[in-house]
């Protein structure tokens, strides 16, 4: 048997979705990419991975979901037995991104890397929710600080820390004041009713113009523990590259106060 275990750990993030095109969209792999990937298991393991009766409905088999939990199970185990050999992986270095909104909370986090983790050197830097996650998931970031799960995908390394609210200010109904986010998310109806559209990534801008001019925008509330109905989750999420010890540290050093 050739060596799989690129082919298996695509199959393990693959099943998490029903199917070989939803699984497409959130690996990294085009369909065509994916597929063949499988068909190499397929024929290396001697077993069916993919039902393909329906084409449409095609879904994963039952050996597919074993497989996949069995490679992860050694996967888990093998870094174990690794980090109890090294003792604990050494990393004085995590790059780190952050929304604008969530900037003390991450400086907190960062202040207590240096001071109870070991840091040595931190990257801080902010962005606006999609170039997060697309920061994120290319493997750029060790940890962000964000509102939204990217993707669909499930991570292992992800805590929860608090809420936010997202206050709606309407001062001055000419002009609209949006995040690239929202601006590519906004209904058109709602866009064509503003005379003046004002499209920027920083926060403070934002606060700035609603404070000096007016318009119609949403701000974020400081963190808080508890939640309200407009509530966001604060998220801390790790790259799968941290160790479990180290993860453990920094998400003990992120808990808000």
């Amino acid at each position: 048997m050739q060596p799989l275990y690129y082919e298996l750990s695509v199959l393990a993030k693959a099943v998490q979705f029903k199917n070989l095109s939803a699984a497409a969209l959130h690996v990294g792999l085009s369909q065509p990419q994916l597929s063949r990937i499988i068909a190499r298991l397929e024929d290396e393991l001697k077993v069916v991975l993919l039902d393909r009766s329906a084409r449409r409905k095609s879904g994963w088999t039952k050996s597919a979901l074993q497989i996949a939990h069995i490679f992860e199970q050694t996967n888990a185990r093998m870094e174990g037995e690794i980090l109890s050999v090294t003792h604990r992986e050494m990393v004085d270095e995590l790059n780190v991104g952050t929304l604008e909104g969530l900037a003390h909370v991450a400086l907190e986090t960062c202040r207590a890397c240096f001071e109870r983790v070991g840091i040595k050197r931190i990257s801080l830097n902010i962005y606006d929710l999609s170039e997060l996650e697309a920061n994120f998931l290319s493997g750029d970031l060790d940890l962000v600080f964000t509102s939204k799960n990217p993707g669909r995908q499930k991570f292992r390394n992800l805590e929860e820390l608090g809420y936010q609210d997202l206050s709606l200010v309407k001062s001055n109904r000419r002009f609209g004041l949006y995040s690239p986010f929202e601006f590519k998310r906004a209904p058109r109806k709602e866009l064509e009713a503003f005379e003046h559209i004002l499209v920027s990534n920083s926060l403070a801008i934002k606060r700035e113009w609603l404070r000096e001019i007016g318009g119609t925008g949403t701000l974020p509330s400081e963190p808080k523990r508890s939640r309200t109905e407009e509530s966001e989750p604060i998220l801390l999420i790790g790259s799968e590259l941290l160790s479990p010890p180290l993860w453990s540290q920094i998400r003990q050093a992120a808990i808000l106060d």
